[in-house]
């Protein structure tokens, strides 16, 4: 099916060139059939003045060559092909050297003009011949350089090359000028080729353009013993060619450079991509690293005393708590290598909002909190835990821990060596966990400000991702996480709400007033 569709878009293809085709070649033969006529009308040729119209003409064929030139060394680079290089130089000669030798040239030009003007010609039909299949040998610059060694041996030819009679006819006779001709002709013709097996509109034109200028130069060897100097022909069809050229030149340089615009514009949101992905794996990184550390400074305390107590009587629970973070530790560090599990952990999905029904699993607070409480305390600090002991949950108890643990680090950062309190209590539909501490509180209306990802207190230290992380994680628990300051005694005060306990059996206890602060 596919190989179908693919033959169909082809001769599909074939089709719209070949009317593209046929289009262009009837529009310049209309255009050149033209052209010879109105050059050839006796009242125009009566009106002009001939000669300066000649001189007219080949000056404004020379400008246009140079465009030409131009555009096809542009091309060159734009595009990265070799033969618009040899092209150009093809043109330089061709601009640059024989064009100016027909201004104000003699009907019976010497012998040293003849032959420095065939040179001219031979060297331009080599470097249009290379045009075609540059040697890899010589490069994008090989084309000048036998542009320039071209262009030497013609100018030298002028002063060098002696009146050498019939040995001189015979060099520059007609049948060399008809082969130097033949050969820009079959080149010419060879450039069509290659434009249509390649499919290409703007080459198909620079192919056209080079059979017009070797048309004309056909078209002068024929009326060359009538009028060489005056005939306005020849001119007008060099113009006409060099035009055709130009068009198909800057056709071509306009789609490379659009190329390049497209390639650019991709690799530009190929680097955005990229960008976004670093900035997630850079927030991922900090993020883990900022629990680590939560983590590992509550296991050095506790570390340090169950050196110390090996059979003292709290040695068992001080046991649990650390096997209990060092398991929420290795999850974290699991989410290095497979961010998902980051994700997970933090409850985020892809399908909405999160079920209470579904997701999760239900646990009592109590255990868990005391396992943290211990870590802390191991560590010297003053915590006062108020949890029922029936007091049930749904979700994830990790995610819980790690969000009493952030509070209780933010708790130690911002209110240092002040007693903090940890109670949890049913409210309504859902149950709240509260971390207080008796620092200075809040800034006034920084309450929503501190939650945003970055934003730290410079005095105190901190990454600034503490709280945004916290947030972060109750919301995909379907909870959420807000902060204030109270008073008597001043202090600051978190409140985490998550889902209650779905078991038939949780104790149905609520305190509508009990959770106000």
């Amino acid at each position: 099916m596919a190989t179908g569709v693919t033959s169909a878009v082809g001769r599909l293809r074939r089709a719209r060139f070949t009317s593209r085709l046929a289009v262009d070649v009837g529009v310049l033969a209309a255009l050149c059939a033209g052209v010879v006529v109105l050059a050839s009308s006796p009242r125009l040729l009566d009106w002009l003045n001939q000669e300066r119209a000649v001189d007219i003409l080949t000056l404004v064929a020379a400008g246009v060559g140079a465009a030409t030139a131009i555009s096809a060394l542009v091309g060159s680079r734009v595009l990265g092909d070799t033969r618009l290089a040899w092209l150009a130089a093809a043109l330089v000669l061709y601009c640059a050297v024989v064009l100016p030798w027909t201004v104000g040239s003699t009907a019976d030009p010497q012998s040293a003009e003849r032959v420095s003007r065939l040179l001219a010609y031979f060297t331009a039909l080599i470097l249009l011949v290379f045009a075609l299949r540059p040697p890899r040998s010589l490069g994008a610059w090989g084309g000048w350089a036998i542009m320039l060694g071209g262009a030497a041996a013609s100018v030298l030819a002028l002063f060098l090359v002696p009146d050498l009679g019939p040995v001189t006819e015979v060099i520059t006779g007609p049948v060399s000028t008809v082969v130097v001709v033949v050969g820009w002709v079959a080149a010419a013709v060879l450039a069509v080729v290659d434009a249509a097996r390649r499919q290409s509109g703007p080459r198909l034109r620079v192919g056209l353009g080079l059979v017009i200028l070797a048309g004309a130069q056909l078209y002068r060897i024929a009326n060359v013993a009538r009028s060489p100097v005056t005939d306005l022909v020849f001119p007008t069809l060099r113009l006409v060619g060099l035009g055709v050229l130009l068009i198909g030149l800057m056709q071509m340089v306009g789609r490379g450079v659009r190329r390049l615009q497209e390639e650019n514009f991709l690799q530009q949101e190929e680097l955005a991509v990229a960008a976004v992905h670093m900035e997630r794996a850079a927030a991922h990184s900090a993020e883990r690293n900022h629990e680590l550390r939560n983590g590992l400074a509550g296991l050095a305390g506790i570390t340090h005393l169950l050196s110390a107590e090996a059979d003292g009587p709290d040695h068992e629970r001080l046991r649990s708590a650390v096997l209990a973070e060092l398991g929420r530790l290795h999850t974290i560090l699991e989410s290095t290598t497979d961010p998902s599990r980051l994700e997970a952990l933090a409850g985020a999905t892809t399908s909405g909002p999160v079920d209470p029904e579904e997701s999760g699993e239900d646990y009592l607070l109590e255990p868990m909190l005391s396992g943290l409480v211990e870590l802390q305390r191991a560590r010297g600090r003053d915590i006062a835990l108020d949890v029922p002991a029936d007091l049930g949950a749904r979700g994830d108890s990790a995610v819980v821990a790690q969000i009493v643990t952030n509070l209780l680090a933010n708790c130690e950062r911002h209110a240092a060596g002040t007693p903090v309190t940890i109670r949890a209590f049913p409210e309504r539909k859902n149950v709240v966990i509260e971390v207080r501490d008796r620092g200075p509180g809040l800034p006034p209306g920084r309450e929503e400000t501190v939650l945003t990802r970055g934003v730290r207190d410079p005095r105190a230290g901190g990454s600034g991702l503490g709280l945004h992380i916290s947030r972060e994680l109750a919301e995909g628990q379907g909870g959420s996480l807000t902060l204030r300051t109270v008073e008597d005694p001043v202090g600051c005060a978190a409140r985490v709400v998550i889902r209650p306990s779905t078991l038939p059996d949780r104790s149905p206890t609520e305190s509508l007033g009990r959770g106000n602060l």
